[in-house]
């Protein structure tokens, strides 16, 4: 675990805030080749990253803090100071939020959107692969305790030591990062294929929906988990947590987008 990876005079560069730049750069690039064949301006696709990545990262605090409210009785006011400790980023909450952002200014901008969804969508796959790394150097969003091979024990001063201590844990932010990259490179295989506008996109939801709920059961949580059905399906505890919830919803929705995308286009064609 490196939180501080390396020190530019007396600046700290942070493992987790290094890999966030190095996904957001990427992902810019990524989109913006994949917009050119739309006959976007890679400056206007540059333009809506910015926001997306300022969505991603207010709608990660808020989804946080919602769920975790008990944690800023005290201090209000630490709400916004998403920067102190290794806590405070709900991934999936800034997914919501940024792709909110991101339709509303395609619209505005009336660009095909549906089009222009499919050729964006992997850039945020990409982000999961290359910024979970980041959470596993910082050592947060960790796992349960596991007997089985996988397992990593964190070193002394790490929250994961602090409630495991050197028994081995699931590397869940590693399992996080291996589901961006395999979803990556399942959409960008699939666009090889003459699909229906929407296609990818709705594929991205029903896979990073899908992996995120099952990833959920081996992550560890220091609250008690949304008692939703009352039974969690692959771990013996009570309920789903907030995020499978979303998930699912994900999952359900990339469905129906689907199938409501595929019939409009068959009606057009036909």
């Amino acid at each position: 675990m490196h939180p501080i990876l390396f020190k530019i005079g007396s600046l700290p560069i942070n493992s987790y805030g290094l890999m966030l730049a190095i996904s957001f750069l990427l992902g810019v690039k990524l989109a913006s080749r994949r917009a050119l064949k739309l006959g976007i301006p890679s400056d206007e696709t540059v333009n809506l990253s910015i926001w997306i990545m300022a969505a991603a990262i207010i709608g990660s605090r808020a989804f946080y803090v919602v769920t975790h409210m008990e944690q800023y009785s005290d201090d209000p006011l630490a709400i916004v100071a998403f920067w102190n400790g290794l806590y405070g980023l709900s991934m999936l909450g800034g997914v919501v939020l940024a792709m909110i952002v991101g339709f509303a200014w395609i619209l505005k901008k009336k660009w095909p959107l549906w089009s222009f969804a499919d050729a964006v969508i992997p850039s945020f796959a990409l982000g999961i692969f290359i910024t979970r790394i980041g959470c596993f150097y910082n050592g947060c969003c960790f796992g349960r305790e596991t007997a089985c091979s996988v397992g990593i024990a964190f070193p002394s001063g790490s929250i994961p030591y602090a409630i495991f201590g050197n028994a081995p844990i699931h590397p869940t932010q590693l399992y996080s990062s291996l589901g961006g990259l395999v979803i990556l490179l399942i959409l960008l295989l699939a666009d090889r294929r003459r699909n229906f506008p929407g296609f990818i996109f709705s594929m991205f939801l029903g896979l990073y929906g899908a992996t995120r709920f099952g990833m959920e059961e081996f992550r560890y949580f220091d609250h008690t988990p949304t008692g939703i059905l009352g039974y969690s399906v692959f771990a013996a505890r009570p309920g789903m947590t907030d995020n499978q919830v979303i998930s699912l919803f994900m999952v359900l929705f990339s469905f129906v987008l689907g199938a409501w995308l595929y019939y409009r286009n068959q009606k057009s064609s036909s």
